[in-house]
């Protein structure tokens, strides 16, 4: 279950934002774009057609037992009809989750609103998600793509936690 609960987590993260990486926690709560210092590292590629805007977690410090918000807001420059996210996390540097779902379904699972396929255009999204109890403490990185029906990738986020 906390794996399956990890794996949420790091879906949401995948499907609603990119930004840069959150090493020490800074207390920053909206990262605009190029604006760093928070959770995340967007490694996506230039050309992909997924484009971050501004983020924003609420708590800016997410610790276990807490439900955190996650609202971004991105623009799509193509029509998605469907894909896939792929999500991996490590703890510490071993690494603990690998999965691979399919996009429309994990979409519905956040409950964020959207359906495939999926329009063009801006969007504003939120997701709400718990963090277990029980997790170790420690130094948790992960990275998710998103990929579309002909395995082109959309969009990369990297993710560096302490809990």
């Amino acid at each position: 279950m906390r794996a399956y609960s990890l794996c949420v987590l790091s879906a949401a993260f995948v499907c609603l934002w990119a930004a840069p990486a959150w090493y020490d926690l800074l207390p920053a709560t909206k990262l605009e774009k190029g604006g760093y210092g928070a959770i995340w590292n967007d490694c996506s590629k230039r050309s992909d057609p997924f484009k971050l805007i501004e983020v924003e977690i609420q708590p800016p410090q997410p610790k276990q037992g807490q439900n955190v918000t996650i609202s971004a807001i991105f623009l799509l420059e193509e029509d998605i009809p469907g894909g896939k996210i792929e999500f991996s996390m490590d703890y510490g540097r071993v690494p603990i989750f690998s999965k691979t779902v399919d996009l429309c379904a994990g979409m519905k699972l956040l409950n964020i609103g959207l359906t495939c396929p999926i329009s063009a255009g801006a969007y504003q999204k939120s997701a709400r998600i718990h963090i277990p109890f029980g997790l170790p403490e420690g130094y948790y990185t992960g990275r998710g793509k998103i990929i579309d029906q002909n395995s082109n990738e959309l969009l990369c986020v990297g993710f560096d936690l302490r809990m």
